[in-house]
């Protein structure tokens, strides 16, 4: 075996900056303001493609989906003014000079920092108004597919009883924040070293992150709620907070609950030496500290082990989401779901290989690709941690991330530590392949408006898995927005012949069926299809209304062009 020599470090004052297995890592050290310069003047030639303009451009991107037309960059502008730069005055000082470093460092104005910066409280703020004041049918039209897997594993649960904490980021950014995957040690002039897993241009540590005390940290979001309120502390901030500062959980929920959140967010923290786990959930109303440990173990799982996706656990914050999209919370509960059955399977014997591979799960088992995959659309972070002693994997390559090579690295040693051992989850490649087209027929449909050429992307991903349900009911829907109804028939034919393990999924099959029945003018056939989805007690609300609608006028052209497709889910945000 030849091992590779390692691209030569760059130095730059006390920071530094060397490329590792197609990772960025850095050391950043100093003020805020002087490691803000640091990542922006080391990362340059990589903050561009990285997520920094993909965030500052989201929300134009969801609301051009909305039918807006030339409304659209008014509208964009509006909200960049009367919310974007609210969320930004909240910005404590260091934050805002740290944003002013990265912005001179890497040579792009500070407002488009900032407006990066203010995207997912932008985001939370817009989602919950259009939950508030506008029908359903709009508000489905910002579903929103976000993700993000935590689970935890100590004592009893692992081999050797040290904790574990693996992570799955499932967030926007396809193809940019993966390809700019950034490991980041920070030793800043207050406080403790700590090491963030991130991207290039994300200069905060608060998302997915561990510190030298022993604690762990990943946050998630909730974005079917309408609990949202400016005027509070913007995300990212405080975890970044308790990274630099708590040693303990008890510092940890000290931190996390003297701030006012602007949007909906839980905190897992792990801590390694005390063996126990903090979750903090909250919104602008209300904050709970839910504490997991020997003594108080969690409900439903096994001894010594914690799992959280994008559910409140809290009953009073649960009654704040709303259940706006099936397939959004199907997929939530799937997910908790697997990663119980995963802990429970390897319980005693759980490592670092075992979390790494726990987060990889494709969940084909259950008979769909995307219905409940740990490793899904949007994985574009992952990492398993051990704090006792600084250990931490970070996934490479492309989204889903997941599934490729974790490589090993100490916060201890800040860098690399190939003494520890790569992991290298199990891989199907004909699966990975087809997925792999799946998530460019993602890229070509929402990125660049380009259904026809999701088309050919995904005619590549049935190729390979044409037994896949979601492939073949995606497919059917490119071809109604391609004004192909004839070519739709045959794989919603398909779909409703292979079934699906979520029952109500088979009556949106139906639906969609009925849809290019009705475009080809075979309306008889349309009004049958209709009648199956009425008589079908498991079909989801929405699509028993919307059938309702289509037994009454056909399905027409404007409507089918107008679809939109979430392919995280592949269902349809607005049927």
């Amino acid at each position: 075996m030849i091992l590779k020599k390692p691209l030569p470090r760059v130095e730059l004052g006390p920071a530094w900056y060397q490329q590792h297995a197609g990772l960025h890592v850095l050391k950043l050290q100093g003020s805020a303001y002087q490691m803000g310069w640091q990542h922006g003047r080391l990362l340059r030639e990589a903050i561009p493609s990285g997520p920094l303009h993909n965030f500052r451009t989201y929300v134009r991107r969801l609301l051009r989906r909305q039918g807006l037309g030339w409304l659209t960059p008014l509208a964009w502008q509006a909200l960049r003014l009367l919310v974007g730069r609210r969320v930004q005055r909240r910005l404590p000082a260091e934050v805002r000079e740290a944003a002013q470093g990265l912005a001179e460092g890497a040579d792009v104005p500070l407002m488009q920092v900032l407006d990066a910066v203010s995207m997912p409280d932008v985001l939370l703020w817009l989602a919950a108004r259009m939950q508030r004041k506008l029908d359903r049918a709009t508000a489905h039209r910002l579903a929103l597919s976000l993700g993000c897997s935590s689970a935890l594993a100590w004592g009893s649960a692992t081999h050797d009883g040290r904790l574990l904490h693996a992570r799955n980021f499932d967030y926007h950014g396809v193809d940019c924040w993966d390809r700019e995957s950034a490991v980041i040690f920070y030793e800043p002039e207050e406080g403790q070293r700590y090491v963030s897993v991130a991207s290039a241009g994300v200069f905060l540590g608060g998302v997915t992150a561990m510190n030298s005390a022993g604690l762990t940290l990943t946050m998630h979001q909730h974005m079917f709620s309408d609990g949202t309120r400016l005027g509070g502390t913007p995300a990212g901030v405080v975890g970044d907070q308790v990274m630099r500062h708590a040693r303990t959980l008890d510092e940890a929920q000290e931190i996390l609950a003297a701030h006012q959140p602007i949007g909906c967010f839980s905190y897992v923290i792990g801590s390694g030496h005390e063996r126990q786990v903090l979750c903090h959930e909250e919104n602008p109303a209300r904050n709970v500290s839910l504490r997991y440990g020997a003594d108080r173990p969690a409900e439903d799982t096994a001894p010594d082990t914690f799992r959280y996706t994008n559910i409140y656990i809290d009953g009073a914050l649960g009654e704040s989401e709303k259940d706006l999209y099936p397939s959004y919370w199907r997929h939530n509960q799937a997910r908790w779901q697997r990663l119980g059955a995963l802990l429970e399977e390897a319980h005693g014997e759980l490592d670092s290989l075992g979390m790494a591979s726990m987060l990889a799960d494709n969940d084909e088992q259950s008979g769909c690709r995307v219905r409940g995959a740990l490793a899904m659309l949007m994985t574009v972070g992952s990492v398993v941690m051990r704090p006792e002693d600084g250990a931490f994997w970070v996934a490479t390559g492309a989204a889903p991330v997941s599934r490729n090579r974790f490589e090993p690295f100490s916060l201890r040693a800040e860098g690399a530590a190939p003494e520890l051992g790569a992991l290298e989850p199990a891989r199907d490649p004909a699966s990975d392949s087809a997925f792999a087209a799946y998530k460019r027929a993602y890229l070509a449909c929402f990125e660049r408006n380009d259904p026809h050429q999701a088309r050919q992307e995904l005619a590549s991903a049935l190729e390979q898995r044409p037994d896949e349900p979601c492939y073949q009911g995606t497919a059917g829907l490119l071809a109604l927005i391609c004004d192909d109804a004839g070519s739709a028939e045959a794989p919603l034919r398909r779909a409703v012949q292979l079934g699906h393990p979520d029952l109500a999924r088979v009556a949106s099959f139906q639906l969609w069926l009925g849809w290019a029945l009705d475009l080809q003018g075979r309306r008889e056939q349309a009004l049958e299809a209709y009648t199956r989805v009425l008589a079908d007690p498991t079909a989801d609300a929405r699509v028993h209304a919307a059938a309702r609608r289509d037994s009454r006028r056909p399905f027409n052209r404007r409507r089918a062009r107008a679809l939109n497709i979430e392919f995280a889910y592949a269902d349809i945000i607005q049927p």
